[in-house]
């Protein structure tokens, strides 16, 4: 599709120039430049889904990638917080744009809120995952308040964002996340253990109260009580229309990838019901897929995604009895927060945002990896730990 380009767009003009492709009769992408450029960054996702696959295999590094989620999570949603508390105008309290369109809907360093919320419910599940992992294994104190402490950050991010469906989702994923480990947790805590768990239970709930007002939590609530009148009028089903007008002319293999921006315009002109405003993304991640990519490409897409979902959860049905309890505890949450932004794709587009590409690639590489674990020490530690048994016999010797 890049290679037998057809056009290149030209956005002064709104024309398509015509290139002089190797192949007029098969398909080609409808602009170049740009396919060209989303075929580079997908080669790199596509890298760091093995890259982090063959990481995953050392217990070691598993962790620290681990800590590092948590913590860039918990950083990210602390900078939203603190730009809340503030009351900055614009992303790292720089001026307000003479059109101040993204004054309300920003957060931390995300111009949409929306994108904002589907990267912070990628992230706190696995933070919940600390906390989880901190009391099961009896951490000491210090590392217990680190990681509640960016769990609380980070679910204050999420109240705090004005995104109505990164909200409702977080609600899910906390269901879903208690019903995996809710009775089991209960089940290793003592008597005075669980009512030292409810304390601080109604201690974070607490928290989350002042915090609130620190931050003004007002303003999302403000958005539930004003627009969930709007919710018919929106103007993303008026896309959704025009964009559902363009699928017959996608075909097999779409338009080009990323080639949305360009298409979307000559459509929505055309169409009886005009979508206002412009669209550089369509609100239904698999639609534009499927014209970006076509049928084959939206097909090879949704196996690479779904599939590796589908391996993860097998794989810890399968095998976690011989897995080592970190793994145990990170592989549903991995798929949880997966799920949690396939569904939020369906009213966004969290999956064309590349610092979102990024955690989806590297838990889909988890999933994936998770295939290959076998036991509780991946086949370098054990390699490493027969070493040091054999210059140990030699020594005795």
């Amino acid at each position: 599709m890049v290679f037998n380009a057809k056009s290149i767009y030209d956005s002064d003009f709104s024309v398509f120039v015509p290139l002089r492709n190797f192949a007029p009769p098969v398909a080609g992408s409808v602009d170049y430049p740009i396919s060209a450029a989303w075929m580079i960054r997908g080669a790199l996702l596509l890298g760091i889904i093995l890259f982090v696959a063959d990481l995953s295999q050392s217990n070691r590094w598993l962790l620290r990638l681990w800590y590092v989620i948590g913590l860039v999570g918990g950083s990210i949603a602390f900078l939203g917080l603190l730009q809340k508390a503030t009351g900055a105008r614009m992303i790292l309290w720089q001026p307000p744009p003479p059109e101040p369109v993204w004054v309300h809907t920003f957060f931390a360093t995300y111009y949409y809120h929306g994108n904002a919320g589907a990267f912070l419910n990628l992230v706190w599940p696995l933070s919940a995952g600390l906390v989880i992992r901190a009391f099961s294994n009896r951490s000491n104190p210090g590392m217990r308040a680190v990681w509640i402490s960016l769990f609380i950050v980070t679910i204050a991010g999420v109240l705090a964002n004005t995104s109505r469906m990164s909200q409702v989702l977080a609600l899910v994923l906390l269901f879903a996340i208690c019903a995996q480990f809710g009775l089991a947790l209960l089940r290793n805590l003592s008597g005075s253990e669980k009512g030292i768990a409810l304390a601080g239970g109604l201690a974070i709930l607490l928290a989350l109260i002042a915090l609130a007002q620190a931050v003004h939590l007002e303003q999302p609530l403000k958005r539930w009580q004003t627009e969930s009148q709007r919710i018919s009028t929106d103007a993303r089903w008026y896309a959704f229309r025009v964009a559902m007008g363009a699928v017959p002319d996608a075909r097999l293999c779409g338009f080009g990838p990323g080639t949305f921006r360009v298409v979307f315009p000559t459509y929505n002109i055309e169409s009886v019901n005009q979508a206002p405003g412009t669209w550089r993304f369509l609100h239904d991640d698999y639609l534009q897929t499927l014209l970006e990519w076509g049928w084959i490409g939206g097909i090879l897409w949704a196996l690479l995604f779904f599939g590796g979902i589908a391996i993860g959860i097998h794989s810890y049905h399968r095998r976690r009895q011989v897995w080592m309890p970190r793994r145990a505890v990170l592989q549903p949450l991995v798929v949880i927060a997966l799920l949690g932004v396939a569904l939020h794709a369906l009213v966004d587009f969290p999956l064309q945002i590349e610092s979102i590409q990024l955690y989806v690639a590297t838990y889909l590489g988890i999933c994936w990896g998770s295939a290959l674990w076998r036991d509780g020490r991946s086949a370098s530690e054990s390699q490493s730990s027969f070493v040091r048994s054999e210059t140990s016999k030699a020594e005795t010797k």
